[in-house]
């Protein structure tokens, strides 16, 4: 049955953006901040609960980028200069790797409201092993095949790690795989995952985003994960090819990086035109990427909006 959820970082209110810059002015509490992210947090999931998503996010409301609790919380890695986030007008970190990284499975836990998620089917977004290294400044004097190799030993502890934690659904963002890398990449970035999902008891997704997977989704439907992700925003539309059976297909309609509220029967239409172009066995409905581009208000009327798509992707049926 179709299903809708989110796939990312949700943006922060503006009562948390003042308090942040209060804090730095230091005219409020770093207490007062983490209460009102701590609330924000709590918001985020009941808006995805009215709207009917299948699994929620906390909102992934302390995490500055995609890398940076992992970079900030392995050993043999740290946050480094700000770098330009693929073509949008933000940016992140980018991880700086000094030696042989160090597995915990407590960086991300660090950085989630466990007791909001608490007794619900939440998920977990993870960077994929070959987006973390290939995003990294390599100073250690190692080859990229060894950094690749520890990447995906930390990530595997961190996925195991959200799972016995009580996650039952961990995607793994990959733009690196659609933006800029080669057929051989491909084939190091399905290596590199293998590891991390053999045995993870959770359902998996690779999502996609800010370039066009049509030319490898053959590959990508290769990869060990029961879902993979397009951004429909990217998407060559004579591209898909019938060569998703077996998998489901999650449908990047919702656009996170323009404010205009989609309507509803043409995001249906999306996802039943991907569906049937790729022959997958199932369809969700999903951001394209990351919500947090847009005002607060714009995403929580986008994620109403997934939510009324959803239901009526249901009721239409392939």
């Amino acid at each position: 049955m179709p299903a809708a959820h989110l796939v990312g970082i949700f943006p922060r209110s503006e009562r948390v953006v003042e308090l942040s810059r209060a804090v730095d002015r230091g005219r409020a509490t770093p207490d007062e901040l983490a209460a009102a992210v701590a609330a924000d947090e709590r918001a985020v999931i009941a808006l995805q609960q009215e709207a009917g998503l299948d699994y929620v996010l906390d909102g992934l409301l302390r995490w500055q980028d995609l890398l940076r609790p992992i970079a900030s919380g392995t050993p043999g890695m740290a946050p480094g200069g700000i770098a330009r986030w693929f073509d949008n007008n933000t940016f992140y970190r980018r991880p700086v790797i000094t030696g042989p990284l160090e597995p915990t499975g407590r960086a991300v836990l660090a950085v989630l409201n466990l007791p909001a998620l608490a007794g619900l089917r939440w998920k977990a977004v993870l960077p994929s092993p070959f987006t973390l290294a290939a995003l990294a400044d390599n100073q250690s004097g190692r080859s990229f095949e060894q950094v690749l190799a520890d990447c995906s030993a930390v990530v595997r502890a961190e996925a195991r790690a959200l799972v016995a934690a009580g996650c039952v659904y961990v995607q793994f963002s990959d733009p690196v795989l659609v933006t800029r890398a080669t057929r051989a990449d491909v084939q190091r970035a399905r290596g590199a995952l293998e590891p991390v999902t053999d045995g993870l008891g959770a359902r998996t997704a690779l999502h996609t985003f800010f370039g066009d997977a049509a030319a490898l989704l053959d590959e990508l439907v290769r990869f060990p994960v029961d879902e993979v992700g397009v951004d429909l925003y990217a998407w060559d539309a004579d591209g898909g090819r019938p060569v998703a059976r077996g998998k489901t297909v999650l449908a990047g309609a919702l656009d996170g990086r323009n404010s205009l509220l989609e309507d509803v029967d043409l995001l249906v239409d999306q996802a039943v035109g991907l569906w049937r172009a790729v022959d997958a066995d199932d369809v969700a409905l999903v951001p394209n990427c990351d919500l947090e581009f847009l005002p607060w208000d714009v995403a929580v009327a986008k994620t109403r909006r997934l939510g009324e798509a959803a239901a009526a992707l249901r009721a239409r049926g392939r």
